[in-house]
């Protein structure tokens, strides 16, 4: 019973932590726009409302994806883990579409729900960058899942924690030396989400 309890909170630690990290992430580009402009955080607010709608579609088949693998890997099937994997990433892929009409339809979002002209520009600049990208929203769990149901939460944890020091970093750069406003904090959450899913999809396919 000892020897479990350790185990579960191995297991358990490093994903609250890194549930925290991701979350965190967002409070960070609120927090660090703030000292640019209310308007520009009223707008990047408004547009992670419509993109939050997506990432829960993406969270969807990343959970049903993680209930499988884990089924396969206590019956010892691996193998079948993998291919739970493999679907999960097409399923996503099928879904990435939307990212496309984010990216596309950005401004017509935005009249179709009659946001405020001062807020307008900002929020379609956000919508279209993060918002096209959000396809990495979908491949990010669909990769750190395959890594904790092996037990590697460590791994998913400490990409995510180098995803947000970047991200970090980045907003400082494009915000307060090269003064792009809200077009720095998308690109800043795009590059970092981008490294974040190369450092989870590399060790998944080395340590698992």
């Amino acid at each position: 019973m000892e020897i479990q309890r350790k185990s579960l909170t191995q297991l358990f630690v490093p994903i609250c932590f890194e549930t925290l990290f991701y979350m965190l992430s967002g409070m960070v580009d609120t927090l660090m726009l703030s000292s640019v402009s209310d308007q520009a955080v009223g707008a990047v607010g408004t547009a992670n409302t419509y993109i939050g709608v997506f990432i829960i579609m993406f969270g969807v088949i990343s959970s049903g994806m993680v209930a499988v693998m884990t089924q396969n890997i206590g019956a010892g099937k691996p193998g079948v883990a993998y291919q739970a994997r493999q679907l999960g990433l097409i399923f996503n892929a099928v879904v990435v579409m939307m990212s496309v009409f984010l990216a596309v339809f950005s401004g017509k979002i935005l009249e179709i729900v009659s946001i405020a002209p001062a807020l307008f520009t900002p929020a379609e600049t956000y919508l279209k960058i993060v918002g096209g990208a959000c396809f990495l929203n979908a491949l990010i769990p669909i990769f750190s899942s395959y890594l904790r149901v092996f037990g590697y939460t460590r791994q998913s944890l400490f990409a995510s924690i180098t995803g947000n020091i970047i991200n970090f970093i980045l907003n400082s750069v494009f915000l307060f030396v090269m003064n792009w406003g809200v077009m720095g904090v998308a690109i800043a959450t795009v590059i970092s989400r981008v490294i974040n899913l190369i450092m989870v999809a590399a060790m998944g396919a080395v340590l698992v």
